[in-house]
């Protein structure tokens, strides 16, 4: 399934190392997690993330161990039926 997270960030530059730190090719995430994009605003205090994963859980408990005390976080499953430019 995609799973969209949305980051209402309150601390830019650790939000950034968290994100650096824990993305390929620095680290691994976790089997079955692939993250297809990110666009932040552009004073880095929103961004949106597209995830795909078996669950929104999973990708709710990654992001939260990389970045939940940088940000306020909502998740939802993408409705697949409606969305436009998912990747392949």
């Amino acid at each position: 399934m995609y799973v969209t997270a949305i980051h209402q960030i309150t601390d830019p530059e650790k939000f950034r190392q968290g994100v650096r730190a824990a993305t390929p090719p620095a680290s691994e995430f976790p089997a079955g997690i692939v993250l297809h994009s990110m666009f932040s605003n552009p004073d880095d205090t929103k961004a949106v993330c597209l995830w795909e994963a078996e669950t929104v859980d999973a990708v709710r408990d990654l992001v939260a161990s990389v970045v939940g005390q940088f940000s306020q976080n909502e998740y939802f499953e993408v409705n697949k039926e409606t969305a436009l430019g998912l990747p392949d």
